[in-house]
């Protein structure tokens, strides 16, 4: 019998993991990627950092096959980091995840994308409950920041590259999958949580950063609603305009 080649297995789900100055951080997270099972591919993103991140990155690269690390030359930003990993993949499913997370085990990862996979929504928002109080209230009141995510790879393909810059990221993906139809679900993530910014910059740094990172998420979220309903752009700007 003539032996037939068997074509490689395309990667079904694919866990995009961007990284900026997260030395401290992004090992433990790497060590839950690497028990995930269920993972085909981990791609690491490397967005310009200036400490030790894409050394850590690149040794988890080396020891886990499944893993692809790529690395801007400059900090483009989460969006842009998320954009370069889904160009990596072929994958039809995605996980994103933040890379100072506390507490995070392989059932959380798994959790996130198993209702995409039984196709009971398209997308999920995975919230942190019972970890630490800040970050328990801060997605209790604002669920459609979380940067964890299980999705259609193709839903990314709607999301605004303008309203996606800077900290925009999360609010242009939310917006992107309500305009299209796409279903949400959220995910508890018990006894996960990430420390406030606050936490390690200290207020002095910390407050006036949050406050510029709530400034990029309004913008990013007139942007991407505007860009639907450019009527909304036009009452703006001529309320702005005397």
């Amino acid at each position: 019998m003539k032996n037939i080649p068997t074509q490689p297995r395309k990667p079904l789900i694919a866990a995009i993991l961007p990284a900026y100055n997260e030395e401290g951080n992004v090992g433990a997270v790497l060590e839950v990627l690497r028990a995930t099972e269920l993972l085909d591919e981990i791609i690491l993103v490397d967005d310009g950092s200036t400490d030790r991140t894409v050394d850590l990155l690149r040794q988890f690269a080396e020891r886990d096959r499944r893993a692809r690390l790529i690395c801007h030359e400059t900090n483009m930003g989460k969006g842009q980091a998320i954009f370069t990993g889904w160009a990596a993949t072929s994958a039809p499913y995605i996980i994103m995840l933040d890379t100072d997370l506390k507490n995070l085990h392989p059932e959380h990862v798994t959790a996130l994308i198993e209702p995409v996979l039984n196709h009971r929504a398209e997308m999920t928002l995975g919230l942190f409950v019972g970890g630490h109080l800040a970050t328990d209230f801060s997605h209790w009141a604002t669920p459609f920041l979380t940067g964890q995510r299980g999705m259609r790879a193709d839903l990314l393909k709607h999301v605004s590259r303008q309203a996606a810059a800077g900290y925009g990221f999360e609010v242009a993906l939310t917006i992107a999958a309500g305009q299209n139809g796409y279903r949400t679900r959220i995910v508890p993530l018990k006894g996960v949580w990430h420390p406030p910014s606050e936490f390690h910059r200290g207020l002095r740094f910390g407050v006036p950063w949050r406050l510029h990172m709530y400034g990029q998420i309004g913008r990013a979220w007139y942007i991407a609603t505007s860009e639907r309903y450019p009527k909304m752009r036009e009452f703006f700007s001529s309320r702005s305009n005397p």
